[in-house]
């Protein structure tokens, strides 16, 4: 029997139950749909460049299962991924969590799609009638699609099974994190990642996105760099001397490599004074701190988006 909340108020026992739900599902809105579309957009720009060799009309929506072995693999490494990142930061925002409740909260998390598909069905059969019908039948193709072959059912047990080892690991990690006495931030307050409050995170989900796919690109672009200095490199360019198109090639590289260090300094740079403004660290006046958390959290990254191709 459970006897830790026996001579707890009530109340605190509920706000504590209602801080674990909102720490939840931040942590899963930062792991699916910020850093997990993040990757898939990444896995995207990294096939139109000729990478994957995924073909010219793929897109997102096609890392499923049952659309080739390959694509089944890709998914089940990217859940695991997904996984470790809510692990981490769930584990991280709640300082100390039993067993029970790794396991019982990430059953929640690996299923909470089949629960929000039951959940829209009920919705809609309750009050759009019609419409339940027609998402009951595409509901329905869409299980016998993917319980009609031996193969995608094994790739989607390792996949939830994936998904399930890795959050419940990465859970002890955050704990441990948090914990640690050499590790100093987050320690004053309850509820906070990088000492900015968990709220902020439902907001944060463009920025952090955008920012995420600029600093992903450019990881690429650093790969691209180093593997065009390897293959054209020769002593005698120590020496100052190159020959035609290799040296052209070596000007173009290095010149990628100092716009990709210039760029990823000023991204971190951006990223670190919105957690400042946000964390209170910058003791600046209320409009000033809004207008640099909306500049550099909202405005710049939509200007980004649409006017530039850091994010590929």
């Amino acid at each position: 029997m459970d006897t830790s909340n026996i001579l707890k108020p009530s109340a605190i026992t509920s706000n504590s139950k209602i801080k674990a739900v909102m720490h939840f599902l931040a942590a899963a809105t930062l792991a699916d749909w910020v850093i997990g579309n993040s990757v898939y957009v990444y896995i995207t720009t990294l096939n139109h460049r000729g990478i994957l060799g995924l073909g010219a009309d793929f897109n997102p929506n096609d890392i499923l299962w049952g659309n080739s072995v390959w694509l089944n693999i890709l998914h089940v490494f990217v859940m695991a991924f997904t996984g470790a990142v809510f692990g981490l930061i769930f584990g991280y925002l709640s300082r100390s969590l039993s067993l029970s409740s790794r396991i019982s909260l990430t059953t929640l998390y690996v299923f909470i799609r089949y629960i929000l598909l039951i959940g829209i069905s009920v919705t809609l059969n309750t009050f759009f009638p019609s419409y339940g019908s027609t998402f009951n039948q595409e509901m329905g193709v869409g299980i016998y699609v993917l319980f009609s072959s031996p193969l995608n059912i094994a790739f989607m047990v390792l996949g939830y099974g994936g998904m399930f080892a890795s959050a419940i690991i990465s859970m002890k990690f955050g704990v441990g994190i948090i914990n640690n006495p050499l590790y100093v931030i987050d320690k004053s307050r309850n509820g906070t990642l990088l000492d900015i409050k968990w709220y902020h995170y439902f907001w944060l989900i463009f920025p952090i996105s955008i920012y995420s796919q600029i600093l992903l690109n450019l990881i690429y672009k650093v790969g691209h760099t180093l593997v065009t200095l390897v293959l054209n490199f020769k002593w005698y360019t120590l020496l100052g001397f190159g020959e035609g198109d290799e040296g052209n090639a070596l000007d173009i590289a290095w010149q990628n490599l100092l716009f990709v260090a210039i760029m990823a300094g000023i991204v971190i740079y951006l990223l670190d004074v919105l957690r400042k403004v946000l964390s209170g660290e910058f003791k600046y006046h209320w409009s000033i701190k809004l207008s640099i958390a909306l500049s550099v959290g909202l405005i710049l990254p939509i200007l980004i988006a649409s006017y530039t191709s850091l994010t590929g």
